[in-house]
């Protein structure tokens, strides 16, 4: 057994987490997020066999596997505020 990372943004499954820059990530708890867009990245954390091919496993078997994760982390990163140019 082996543990991997699968990330699932908009219903879809990536390897890494996709299409955000790194400085875009949220580092700290915001509760009032009304004027910015705010997009998050759920990650899973899962075992899986030895074996295991991302590729070759069906959009059904991924969603399966993160059900069983072990741990999940919630990646938020802001992709646009309105009207202002930092928080």
């Amino acid at each position: 057994m082996k543990t991997i990372h699968l990330f699932r943004f908009n219903d879809s499954f990536f390897r890494k987490i996709p299409f955000f820059k790194e400085e875009h990530k949220l580092k700290t708890d915001v509760t009032e997020i009304d004027m910015m867009d705010i997009k998050i990245v759920t990650e899973y954390i899962v075992k899986t066999h030895d074996d295991f091919s991302f590729d070759n496993t069906s959009r059904n078997d991924l969603l399966s596997m993160c059900k069983k994760a072990q741990k999940t982390i919630e990646h938020y990163f802001v992709i646009r505020l309105d009207h202002y140019d930092f928080i």
